[in-house]
């Protein structure tokens, strides 16, 4: 489902066929982007879900809930079962909706479940998955607007990711290097930089701040 580094999501329509054709297990990793499947608004981008036999997400990378925090959905719920279950009575009960123990990886009975379910009583997943998504389109927006700035990857959902027009071959890690020794870190690859928008105290402010600062650094290179 597109990829971690870049939050990238692809449609796996013509990808499901094929494993439809030929039975073979149909796994959607959709760790970061996945989380639009929380969001009313941006819930359509997960409409190929439903051709999954199984599907993961990560709400701990980009819901902001403590580690670890992942969901394992699975179109036949029984082969959890099937694929887990031990004989073990020393460590767990009788089966039942509370003790899901027989249907886990961990096997520990982590509360992963009621984590999640307690934080969106807390916080509406709903509203924190559209927040995410909000504020990354505002972040590409305003590097759309600058033209010191190019957005690398436009179909990224989660992550801005975005470079110098100008900027020399090598240059983002001389970049970086400054930018640390003034306290601020910001990831990079060796032609762009990236923006998760994850953090809800960045706001736009902040990332023009930070944009400011990456060509303050780039033209005082240029001057060498």
């Amino acid at each position: 489902m597109g990829t971690t580094s870049e939050g990238i999501m692809e449609s796996v329509d013509k990808f499901s066929k094929v494993m439809k054709k030929y039975n073979i297990w149909h796994h959607i990793d959709a760790c970061v982007s996945g989380i639009a499947l929380f969001s009313t608004k941006y819930r359509y981008l997960t409409s190929s879900f439903k051709h999954a036999n199984s599907i993961t997400i990560d709400c701990h990378k980009c819901l902001n809930l403590n580690q670890q925090c992942s969901v394992l959905l699975i179109q036949e719920g029984d082969l959890l079962s099937d694929c887990s279950r031990v004989t073990a009575p020393y460590l767990f009960h009788k089966d039942s909706e509370y003790d899901v123990a027989n249907r886990s990886f961990q096997c520990g009975r982590r509360a992963d479940g009621f984590k999640l379910w307690f934080c969106d009583q807390l916080d509406d997943l709903d509203a924190q998955a559209t927040l995410i998504y909000d504020r990354n389109a505002r972040f590409k927006k305003i590097i759309a607007d600058d033209p010191r700035f190019e957005n690398v990857e436009k179909d990224s959902m989660t992550h801005c990711c975005f470079k110098l027009v100008s900027a020399q071959e090598g240059e983002n890690h001389e970049i970086m290097n400054a930018l640390l020794k003034e306290g601020i870190y910001i990831e990079y690859h060796r032609d762009y930089f990236k923006a998760v928008a994850v953090n809800n105290d960045i706001d736009e402010d902040s990332f023009k701040s930070i944009i400011e600062r990456i060509f303050a650094v780039h033209e005082r290179l240029s001057q060498k």
